[in-house]
């Protein structure tokens, strides 16, 4: 049986940088149930699930359907399909909200930057990277460099602070030539 929750909350958890006691604690519940809820021994509520999904950027639809899917017998499990996209309507698609922050639409950059470092979405060395005062001070990253990092870069892997660095001047040799 695929632990679908346990999946999420555990890669959500260290890419926040917290132990499973903090973790807990922005949910009022223990260490040692986050613990669980990882490893797929219990299932969180649905109601708790929904909070952290909503937190995690899950669509709340695709939330349910993975909750529901996680109390099937083994069996059953594959007669729910969660696909990686949420199916859509036409008319819908226009308005949906992307998963990811848009950060060139940041005007502040200290409000980017604080956003970079809550986002869940974001590496934790990509974080580490964009945590570092020199960073913004020498390279002064764009709201559009961040998008470009996030979005080209972190599927690669969890990489390093130095990989980041070098992945922006990569980028920006790249941008330079247009």
């Amino acid at each position: 049986m695929e632990n679908l929750l346990g999946k999420e909350i555990y890669e959500n958890r260290v890419a926040q940088g917290l132990t499973q006691d903090q973790f807990g604690a922005k949910y009022r519940v223990t260490g040692p149930a986050i613990f669980k809820f990882e490893k797929g021994y219990v299932k969180p509520s649905l109601d708790l699930w929904l909070k952290m999904a909503k937190e995690f950027e899950i669509p709340e639809t695709r939330s349910v359907l993975m909750w529901i899917r996680s109390r099937l017998p083994d069996e059953f499990q594959n007669l729910i399909q969660i696909k990686d996209q949420p199916v859509v309507l036409e008319e819908e698609a226009a308005y949906a909200p992307s998963r990811k922050k848009d950060y060139s639409k940041f005007g502040d950059r200290e409000e980017m930057r604080k956003a970079i470092l809550k986002d869940t979405k974001i590496p934790r060395e990509m974080k580490t990277f964009l945590k570092s005062d020199e960073v913004w001070e020498i390279y002064k990253p764009t709201g559009v460099e961040i998008n470009l990092l996030r979005d080209r870069f972190a599927d690669l892997g969890q990489g390093s602070a130095e990989a980041y660095r070098e992945a922006l001047r990569v980028l920006r040799m790249f941008t330079a030539s247009k």
